[in-house]
């Protein structure tokens, strides 16, 4: 009996040896890094675009980027690629005019010369001066029309 208790006692031992070795070995082992993102925000090729149109040919787009008069003036080359969209639905270079706010994305230039309209999308609103409050002021501006919808709640129920 004796024996058999020390048999199975010690597989007992071999099978934990078995199952926890690859545990050891592995945590021996130097962790590998996580993988770098491939190209910093920096360095993209593509960038946003957001300004109203000056001036646009079948091969060139001018837009300024705000409405003073010292406003920096960008061109950028179009293309057969270049998409046009109004929103979420597709348009044409015909529906571009001077004076109208676009948005899109541009390709920088490999070389010399203007960089390449990717998307251009017409059915841009120009940004009004009110739209830039902190997140503060947003969130106090919410709870105060929310504790007004409660007072106005309490003063119904009460009627």
């Amino acid at each position: 009996m004796c024996a058999l208790m020390k048999a199975k006692l010690l597989l007992v031992v071999a099978a934990l040896a078995v199952f926890t070795a690859p545990e050891l070995i592995s945590a021996d082992a130097p962790k590998k890094a996580p993988a770098k993102k491939t190209e910093a925000k920096a360095d993209q090729d593509t960038y946003p675009l957001y300004g109203k149109v000056t001036a646009i040919t079948s091969r060139t787009l001018t837009i300024v980027r705000g409405e003073s008069a010292e406003a920096a003036e960008a061109k950028f080359n179009l293309n057969a690629s270049t998409e046009y969209v109004n929103g979420d639905k597709p348009s044409s270079f015909e529906a571009v005019k001077v004076g109208s706010w676009v948005g899109g994305s541009v390709k920088k230039a490999t070389g010399e010369g203007n960089d390449t309209v990717v998307k251009l999308n017409i059915g841009v609103k120009q940004k009004g001066p009110g739209k830039s409050e902190t997140p503060a002021k947003k969130k106090e501006e919410t709870k105060k029309k929310e504790s007004s919808k409660k007072k106005d709640a309490s003063k119904k129920k009460s009627e």
